[in-house]
């Protein structure tokens, strides 16, 4: 049975102008009340997504976002952790050294806020979240030594390219997967959706069998394939519509909602 629905949130949750359309939250609160759970998984930290998390009134003790591409597991409302994995400013220096040498930004992200390494430039990474976190911009040297970070994202060129010159040092080490074709993030190891979801599963005795799970990027294929039910969004990249056994209509179309209706009739 399923119990748990696992939505990203660009693209897929979220219309092209970043909202809920009315149909979509109508329904996910209904099967909110009817048991069911709702979590946002997304890339970003659990402040930047509240507003979403108060629409969709997720705040019960047993809801759950997973954050950070699957990096951290929180308690909506207390913040509490259930789950988190994270790098050390010494694991990221071979990154930063990638990047000088490559001439690509990083922007590192802890739980509070994000820092922006100002020795290589300023990245667009601010302007695209619009606010919802602090930033504050320091050199890779002031960035603090005694910090845990949840990941870090290579912003405003294109994520592919940027991939492709890596080093194995740094695939082998880091997950690394584009979320946007313009961003890249960088993840601790073994993390993805999917990996923070079987954290939380596993909090509430049950699996992926209980998983339904909706998503249109790169970055979403280990919780699609991984789901009993994972749906792509008329808009996904190829990869995500070959590796998903269902699909719905694109995320300006409802296409959340639709599946949902037809699926819990």
């Amino acid at each position: 049975m399923i119990t748990t629905i696992a939505l990203d949130l660009d693209n897929t949750l979220l219309t092209s102008e970043k909202t809920i359309s009315p149909r979509t939250e109508t329904v996910l609160k209904q099967l909110h009340s009817a048991g069911k759970r709702i979590v946002l998984c997304t890339g970003r930290p659990i402040k930047a997504i509240q507003p979403y998390l108060q629409q969709l009134e997720l705040n019960q003790p047993t809801d759950y976002a997973i954050t950070f591409n699957g990096g951290l597991v929180q308690q909506n409302t207390t913040g509490d952790v259930l789950a988190r994995t994270s790098v050390t400013k010494q694991d990221l220096q071979p990154l930063f050294e990638q990047a000088q040498r490559d001439h690509f930004y990083l922007d590192v992200i802890d739980l509070k806020q994000v820092y922006s390494i100002t020795d290589l430039g300023k990245s667009p990474y601010e302007d695209f979240l619009q606010g919802l976190m602090p930033f504050k911009n320091v050199r890779f040297a002031d960035l603090p030594a005694d910090d845990l970070f949840g990941k870090v994202v290579s912003a405003g060129q294109d994520a592919k390219t940027v991939q492709a010159q890596l080093s194995s040092q740094i695939t082998d080490f880091f997950h690394v997967v584009p979320s946007r074709r313009t961003l890249l993030e960088f993840l601790p190891p073994h993390t993805d959706k999917a990996s923070g979801l079987q954290q939380l599963l596993g909090h509430f005795n049950e699996d992926y069998d209980n998983l339904m799970a909706f998503g249109d990027e790169e970055n979403d294929l280990g919780m699609l394939t991984a789901a009993k039910v994972g749906v792509a969004m008329a808009n996904a990249i190829p990869a995500v519509k070959t590796a998903t056994t269902h699909a719905t209509l694109s995320n300006d179309e409802d296409g959340v909602a639709v599946f949902l209706e037809n699926y819990f009739n």
